[in-house]
Formats: structure tokens, sequence, C-alpha cells
């Protein structure tokens, strides 16, 4: 590698062919400031590196080992950030090291993500400077990024976060004063957990075009109409493949499921020793977690997925015990580039599942998209089968929380809908009449119901409302207390129910 700029007292950099001009005595610019204890390493003396091996193995490190860091590595890594490109190269950076713990206790009482580090760097930049297509935020993001690299090159892991739980309250926990603009903010320490492949990437022929734009863009959209099918096929590989493969179940959502089953689907509660167990098939469960919890709850099944891509398919199969088939729906042309070949579109077999379940993905499709898919599921269910399919009420209260969610800029856009399991993409709640003419269209009819949370439950409360500040959490616990109690009126609860529970037959 080039040799980088030496510390005040270390040799000169070798010839202008390094790549860096030799550095005049005593020139600021080329000199690490020593640390109190004489410990920071000079410049010079940073461990040889190749920067490809570098880019592609560094990784986002979400654990880390409470040992604390020296502050000369973190000066090494500060000391990489300011050497990024900067507007007009203002360099109006300023950088705040946290490693104190009472002061990182704080952070971490705004957002769980800076709980998880020894040390959190808090990245700001001039308020009022470059602000023209946000030149000010692309300054700062190319000293995290050079921070990052530096970090791994050193032996250190970093994450960069954005969701810091209010900018402004991070600037006020450090001390910045209000023209500093906070950023992100980057979470390093020695790395507790460190992922043994990256995550995979887009193919470079879907995001590069040659002097014109030539292709067609994942919308930013949270409307299922203004989605094509193979473009949610593609995001959502991406997404659950990448980084939401593991995400737990909500207790909530997992309490109404369980009483769903109880009501509906009584039977498969343990193992069976038949040569033909009984078969269920999950439509479009996503990251799988509603079905690794169908697993567990009815072992007397045997599991079986169909989703839009092959490799979110045997991910999914592969939650349940034993692990269940993978099958790809929709059929299209376009669907050969969201999955590897023609031959990956192989549907599930008609009529040959006990149960089939559709838990919250009417929600994410396009209307004329959601008839087809009730039409498909009437075709895989047995006859005398049953189709459990469960939705998010139009009625309910969770349309009011999402604009009230907007209304105090929280996170928002299609991976922030809040919505069962999480939903990964569109998501838009459905109307209860608009259900019944799916199902009617469908040649199913409606065996059972089941409906629960007509209010939000507490630990749904203290989820959503973990990063706001104390007054204004307490004040949805209120709100949330006084719906729950109005709800006791006689049958406002099953109308307003959020989560609905329909068990289908065909006609």
């Amino acid at each position: 590698m080039p040799d980088l700029p030496p510390a005040s007292g270390a040799s000169a950099p070798g010839p202008a062919s390094a790549g860096i001009p030799e550095a005049p005595a005593g020139d600021p610019t080329f000199d690490a400031e020593a640390a109190d204890d004489g410990t920071l390493r000079p410049l010079g003396e940073l461990p040889a590196c190749d920067f490809w091996a570098t880019l592609y193995a560094r990784r986002s490190i979400r654990k880390f080992k409470p040992d604390p860091v020296p502050r000369a590595l973190i000066d090494q890594v500060m000391h990489a950030g300011i050497w990024a490109p900067s507007s007009c190269n203002y360099q109006m950076w300023d950088l705040v090291a946290v490693d104190d713990p009472l002061v990182n206790a704080r952070l971490g009482a705004l957002s769980m993500q800076m709980a998880n580090a020894p040390v959190n760097i808090v990245v700001s930049y001039g308020r009022d400077f470059s602000e023209e297509a946000w030149a000010n935020i692309q300054s700062a993001s190319a000293l995290v990024q050079n921070m990052s690299l530096a970090a791994h090159a050193l032996g250190l892991g970093t994450f960069w976060i954005t969701q810091t739980g209010g900018a402004e309250k991070v600037r006020e926990a450090v001390g910045l004063p209000y023209d500093r603009l906070v950023v992100a903010v980057l979470a390093i320490g020695w790395p507790k957990v460190i992922p043994k492949r990256g995550p995979k990437r887009r193919p470079l022929r879907q995001v590069t075009h040659w002097n014109h734009y030539a292709g067609r863009p994942i919308p930013s959209s949270t409307r299922p109409a203004d989605w094509a099918p193979d473009l949610l096929a593609i995001y959502q590989r991406a997404r659950v493949l990448n980084g939401l493969r593991h995400n737990k179940p909500r207790l909530w959502e997992v309490r109404a499921l369980d009483g769903a089953l109880d009501a509906l689907v009584p039977e498969g509660r343990a193992p069976t020793e038949t040569s033909a167990p009984q078969r269920w098939l999950d439509v479009l469960p996503c990251t799988g977690i509603l079905t690794a919890r169908l697993g567990v709850q009815r072992p007397g099944f045997r599991f079986d997925v169909v989703e839009r891509t092959r490799e979110v398919a045997e991910f999914v199969a592969q939650r349940v015990s034993p692990p269940g088939r993978a099958f790809i729906w929709p059929k299209d042309d376009r669907m050969v580039e969201a999955n590897a070949t023609a031959g990956d579109q192989r549907p599930p077999p008609a009529g040959a599942y006990d149960v089939v379940s559709c838990l919250h993905r009417l929600e994410g499709l396009a209307p004329d998209a959601r008839r087809t898919l009730a039409r498909e599921l009437a075709t895989w269910v047995k006859p005398g089968g049953h189709v459990l399919l469960a939705y998010v009420s139009r009625r309910s209260y969770h349309d009011w929380t999402e604009r009230l969610r907007a209304r105090r800029g929280g996170p928002r856009g299609v991976e922030y809908v809040l919505s069962p399991d999480p939903n990964i993409g569109p998501f838009e709640t459905l109307d209860p009449d608009e259900v019944a003419a799916l199902v009617k269209d469908a040649g199913l009819v409606v065996r059972g119901e089941y409906r629960a949370q007509a209010a939000p439950e507490p630990e749904e409360v203290e989820f959503r409302a973990r990063n706001f500040a104390p007054r204004t959490k307490q004040l949805a616990r209120l709100a949330a207390g006084g719906l729950r109690l109005a709800l006791r009126l006689p049958g406002l609860a099953q109308r307003r129910a959020r989560l609905r529970y329909l068990l289908l037959q065909r006609a």
C-alpha cells in the first residue's frame, strides 16, 4: 500500500511516486495529535493492508465486546475520516467521540443502536454550510465511510447509525452548539460477532447504466398499486436475505396468532406418526417469522412455502422442522429476472393442502393481484380443506397511529411501515367489505372468525414509543389505556379490532 502521512517525529514517506507528497517539517495537516499518555502510534506505523481486501471484508458490527478502545486508536480512525473530501474543501465537520459510560447511557436511551458499543462518534457538520444538493450530508457521509474502513483495517468494528432517536437530542447530549447539524453516529468497538460472509448485493447490471438511464426503479411508495410484482420480489429478496432474516417475533402479534390457531385450527397440536401427515402451505411469508411460529404450534402438519423468489422461499422453508418444499408465485415473464431461471418458477400443486395460510399479505398487493391470489388460495387447498386468512382492518386504530407517527417526524418509508411480522414493502389496511368480496369471488365461504387487538397492547406501546421523549412516551401510554377503557362498550371492541382472522372453505 502507499506510505501514509507521518506523525510528528516519524520518518518522511517515500518518494512522490508513493502517491502522497513529502510533508514539510511540522506541517500539522500531516501530524496526528499525540494523546496525553503518548501512546498514539504514528500514522507511518499503521498496519499494512490491501485496499480491496479492506473494502470487501468490512462488515457492519451489531455486537461489540465491552472492552474499552484506546483513545489512540479512535484518534487514528477520526484522522482517517478528516481526509475525506468535503464540499468546497470547507471541512466543516466536528466529531465528538463518546467513551464516557454515563454519556453513552444517555445516547443509548435515545436509540438502542447507540447502547451496543463502548464508543460512539457523533458526526456533525455546519448547519448552514453547503446545503445545496445536501452537500453537507455528502461531506459528512464521506467522512463516516473513511472512518469505517480505517476502523476495519485496525481490527475494530463499526455500525453506521442514522436512527438516533432525534438529531437535536443527540446534539444536546454531547454539548454541540445549535449551528452543528448531527448527521450520523458511528458506533465503534472490538467486534464480538463478525459476519463470515457479506450481504448479497443486487447484480451490477440492475443498478448501473451507461449514458442514459434504462431501468425500472424500485418504488419509494408504500402504496401496493405502485409496485410491479418483479420489483417487489427483487426488493424483498434483498431485505430478507441481507438484513431482516433474523428478526424476532413481537409478543403481541404472536399472542394474536396463537389465539387464532386455538379458535380456528385446533388440530395438529401434536406430531403425527402417520406416513401421510397433513400438509400446510404458507403463502408469501416473507421473513418467515410467522411460519416458524406455525411450525412450533402445529407440529402435526408438514409445512411448505410459496414465495416470490426461490431464494426467499428456500430460506423460509428451512425455518420449520422438517424443512418444507419451496414454490414460486406469481409465474410471470418479468419474474425470471428476480429468479435465476424460468425453471425456478414452480407453483404449488393444486388441491394438495389441508390448510393454506395467507397472513397479512393481501395488504401488500395491488387490488388486481389480491383477487388473483385469493383465487389461487382456493385452488391450492384440498376439497374440504381450509384457508386461514389474516389482515389488518381499516376500521381499526392502525391508520390513525400511522398518521400520528408521520406527523412527529419518525422513521417512514417502505422499510418502516408498521404492520404485523413486520411487513417489508408496500402496505395498506383493508376494509372488511373488500375482503368479503375477495372471498366470495374466490369461491370461498367463511366458516369461522377471530378478532384481536382493538387497542394497542402495553408491549406494543412500549416498543413503538421506545425512542420518544419521556413526556411523549407517557402520553402514548395514557392514550392507549384510555382507548382500552373506551372499547369496553358492548360490541365496540369486535368492530374495531385491528387483526382479523378468517377460516375459509371452498364452496
